[in-house]
């Protein structure tokens, strides 16, 4: 669970215990910085002691104290990363020239500033084996190669399944995603319905936030009013529909034939004048968006999906809605002004 809290004092203290007896922490209390310590007081100490002709009992006993110092605190990382929720960064980058290794820097110091986690790279390498590479996810292909993209996909959704299973503890994905809103609602498909935390990029600031955290079935949740769109929808008169999603500074041409000359049009625009601000509840616009295909796609054979939004709602609504609808997901081309198909939700297959 996203929420499980981490061990108490009292917890870790028994823990910490138990592993000051284990080699391996042991091992690794001699690397540590206070190893170093205590080897450059026992080496000029020893000079100082010569020099004086007293004081080896008092070197002695500092350097035991600093030793055992190192190798408590050595056990008390240990047992953070064998107990609670372990975070993971993830960077998922599709096509952009972003560099990810960027992403993934921001990623670790947003979660490196919870004291618990300090050196947060370096440890899950010592204690989970889990290494900066295996938590950056690239495809650098043309998107509109479809079988290329559903392979990265199914790729993607397996090694992100052996991190989740990998430690012995759970884990909670810090998910940052660059690309296209239209793979990212691909990308949401492959991921699970809890302990998940969605980040999205601020061009202003340049830099990360978080703005969902997925647990449970919260974001599929039924609606009773719409409170972040205003609603558009006609009676339905043809087999198929468009449902376009406006939540973004860059506004969706509706006249454009691809959408017009589509079928039914079912709008949902957001209320703000611009996108989405951090510190709104980004998980209403998921479940009413979500409310919105759920309906749809009861009344019509087939949809085609456009969007102006962040790629952190389109994650979210791809985790909402997983792989099982017949709606095409558009992707914008700006040569053109056209909304071309990219692929159905229901063309992606992931095999366990």
């Amino acid at each position: 669970m996203l929420n499980k809290p981490h061990p108490s004092a009292s917890q870790l203290k028994k823990t910490t215990l138990g592993r000051l007896m284990n080699l391996d922490t042991l091992l690794d209390a001699v690397s540590n910085p206070y190893s170093a310590l205590a080897g450059v007081i026992a080496t000029i100490g020893t000079f100082v002691v010569d020099s004086l002709g007293s004081g080896t009992i008092v070197l002695l006993s500092l350097t035991v104290l600093i030793l055992v110092v190192g190798v408590f605190r050595e056990a008390s990382k240990a047992a953070i990363y064998e107990q609670g929720a372990i975070p993971l960064p993830i960077v998922i980058n599709v096509s952009s020239a972003t560099q990810s290794q960027s992403a993934l820097d921001a990623l670790f110091n947003i979660i490196e500033r919870d004291h618990r986690f300090r050196k947060h790279g370096d440890n899950l390498a010592q204690h989970l084996k889990i290494l900066r590479e295996d938590l950056i996810h690239e495809y650098r292909g043309n998107i509109h190669d479809i079988e290329r993209l559903k392979l990265f996909l199914q790729f993607t959704r397996r090694d992100l399944e052996r991190l989740k299973t990998q430690p012995s503890t759970d884990t909670i994905f810090h998910l940052a995603y660059i690309g296209p809103a239209s793979v990212g609602i691909l990308i949401g498909t492959l991921l699970g319905l809890d302990g998940i935390v969605i980040y999205q990029f601020n061009k202003t600031s340049k830099s990360y936030y978080p703005v969902i955290e997925v647990r449970d079935r919260r974001l599929k949740e039924n609606i009773y009013s719409y409170q972040k769109f205003k609603l558009q929808k006609p009676q339905p008169t043809q087999p198929r529909a468009t449902v376009a999603i406006d939540v973004s500074s860059h506004k969706l041409n509706l006249n454009e034939p691809s959408i017009k000359n589509y079928g039914d049009l079912i709008y949902i625009k957001s209320l703000t004048m611009g996108t989405i601000k951090p510190e709104e509840d980004w998980t209403q616009y998921c479940r009413e968006v979500f409310a919105t295909l759920n309906n749809a796609q009861r009344h019509y054979q087939e949809i085609q999906l456009v969007y102006s939004m962040p790629v952190a709602l389109a994650i979210s609504i791809g985790i909402a809605a997983r792989n099982y609808w017949n709606i095409w997901l558009t992707n914008y081309d700006p040569k053109t002004g056209h909304y071309c198909h990219l692929m159905k939700l229901n063309d992606i297959q992931y095999y366990s």
